[in-house]
């Protein structure tokens, strides 16, 4: 069927009608309203925000009618708005969007939520009433056993009325302080429910009163049962990889489980929706920078400051019309669906989300990748060394960052963030402390005095060894890394001692001064890496030591 179909645009629509934004023509220029019931049947969900799509039918008589779909969001993005009639005997004309106020929540889980706390407050105010009436016993109660002073005034309790009194104190009294104490337990349970309300109230945290209806004017050649279908895009919606990283140390295999997790809070539930996760992003910016010459010349003599003045003034209030085109473009939202550049995941069936913020985590698949096991660590920082999982992503695909959860032969380790995984990139997993490695390390003798003519260079000698003993059943690679002081000044020399172990990789990963040493470690042989070094400055100075930059 050929569709018919009209994107609308808010100053492009009101100049091709002739009319205002937000002015339709009168109501006696329709036939008819024809209310569209359209549900939503298709979200796109990108990393940040979602695209919608309402689907629905309609009975159209032949004639010039006023087509209204009820229950938009009022936070929907205007100028992403799409309309589309499935028939070509039907002409779509001016859209509006008319904003409408409720008396009560538009979203079904807010509403029942405030209901229930409006109950649970009403609840309250009811126990605090019982409490208040109780305690007015207990004065009524003590008032009785007072005696007033003054010789002209009659004991309120005398021997005739005593026992009475003291009976009525007794069990009244009791009875009070009884209610009391079972009110208040049951206030402290009726403030949990209430804290526990607002909380989830606060999840969802719409407000939301108003929506938008969608007018728009339909001329239909005949009359036709056809399609109406909206579409638009809102923000508070989102999604992100979680994965599961498996790691067998025995066949030196992970397997890494990806998951989404999704959530929104745009203010209308997903119900029995086809989902679609795109990791695609819309852009604000689409199209490359320009960049203008550059002219120099010599500079005029400075205007008068009143005049300088003005023309600031004269610029801030009239903006160029280049200026005026960037903000324009810079409005406009694209998405970019290249499969060169973007991913789309298609969620099997069907699948429901409410509006509450709560994360619901889809499988999209698992797959296997065969590693190298490497420890690494730090002694400087700490002693234990690090297993680590090492492999070349050889997928077409990028998978995006996500939330990495990790377990090492079952057994689950701890969790962290991962950054993208690109195709043919080198890959680094954490597996968590490796406890068959044992490190020390201790000081040795170092000499420290003044060199040079006539003593003038003060020079001081580091000499630090690290023993590293495995206690594996087979040999295991270890990457031990440590650093040496980095000179800023061309007075200060930073010298490795003569009997210092090599670095294998020195200025690991762009950072100055950052040692790497790789070990084949035997089972339960020790190797040692020495890490012995001078630094000579001028006599009489005193030298500064500072944290560098990461990546410095």
């Amino acid at each position: 069927m050929e569709i018919a179909e009209w994107e609308w645009r808010r100053a492009v629509a009101a100049a091709a009608a002739g009319l205002a934004f937000g002015q339709l023509a009168p109501q006696s220029a329709y036939a008819a309203d024809l209310v569209a019931e359209l549900r939503i049947d298709q979200v796109t969900v990108y990393p940040e925000g979602a695209a919608i799509t309402r689907h629905g039918s309609l009975q159209i008589p032949a004639g010039e009618h006023r087509l209204i779909v009820r229950g938009l969001p009022s936070t929907l993005d205007e100028q992403a708005l799409h309309v589309a009639v499935g028939s070509k005997d039907v002409r779509l004309g001016d859209v509006e969007l008319k904003k409408i106020t409720q008396a009560d929540y538009v979203v079904d889980s807010e509403r029942q939520l405030k209901k229930k706390l409006e109950a649970l407050n009403d609840q309250r105010s009811a126990i605090q009433d019982e409490i208040a009436t109780a305690e007015t016993q207990l004065k009524i109660l003590d008032s009785l056993a007072t005696v007033p002073t003054g010789s002209t005034t009659r004991a309120a309790v005398d021997a005739t009325n005593l026992a009475s009194v003291l009976a009525a104190a007794g069990t009244g009294g009791a009875a009070a302080r009884t209610r009391i104490r079972d009110a208040s337990v049951r206030q402290r349970a009726v403030d949990a429910q209430i804290s526990v309300l607002e909380s989830d109230i606060k999840k969802i945290a719409t407000q939301r009163k108003d929506s938008y209806e969608l007018w728009a004017v339909l001329e239909a050649s005949a009359a036709v049962s056809t399609t109406i279908e909206v579409g638009y895009r809102i923000g508070d919606a989102s999604w992100h990889f979680v994965y599961d990283a498996r790691l067998d140390t025995a066949d030196k295999r992970v397997a890494l489980a990806r998951q989404a997790s999704v959530e929104q809070g745009s203010g209308e539930d997903w119900s029995n929706v086809a989902l679609t996760l795109t990791t695609a992003q819309p852009e604000a910016q689409v199209t490359t920078p320009e960049l203008n010459s550059v002219l120099l010349n010599l500079a005029a003599p400075p205007p008068p400051v009143m005049a300088l003045r003005g023309g600031l003034e004269r610029a801030r209030a009239a903006p160029s019309e280049a200026m005026q085109e960037v903000v324009t473009t810079a409005r406009r939202t694209v998405s970019v669906s290249a499969t060169e550049y973007a991913a789309e995941y298609a969620i099997p069936g069907r699948v429901s989300l409410l509006a509450d913020r709560e994360s619901h985590v889809y499988a999209i698949g698992e797959d296997g990748f065969a590693v190298d096991l490497v420890a690494r660590a730090v002694p400087s920082v700490s002693r234990s060394a690090f297993l680590e999982a090492t492999f070349k992503f050889d997928r077409d695909v990028p998978w995006g960052a996500g939330e990495l959860q990790l377990y090492r032969d079952g057994a689950f380790v701890g969790s962290t963030n991962t950054s993208a995984l690109l195709p043919g990139a080198e890959i680094r997993l954490p597996f968590g402390a490796d406890d068959r490695i044992r490190i020390e390390s201790h000081d040795e003798p170092a000499q420290s005095g003044t060199r040079g003519i006539l003593g003038g260079t003060m020079v001081e000698e580091h000499r630090r060894n690290f023993d590293v003993t495995s206690f594996h059943g087979a040999p295991i690679a270890l990457e031990l890394i440590d650093r040496i002081p980095v000179s800023q000044n061309a007075a200060i020399k930073v010298e490795l001692l003569k009997d210092a172990t090599p670095a294998t990789t020195r200025d690991l990963d762009g950072k100055t001064g950052i040692l790497l040493w790789k070990l084949n470690l035997v089972p339960r042989q020790h190797a040692t890496v020495k890490q012995h070094y001078s630094v000579g400055y001028p006599k009489g100075q005193r030298i500064e030591q500072t944290e560098g930059e990461a990546g410095g």
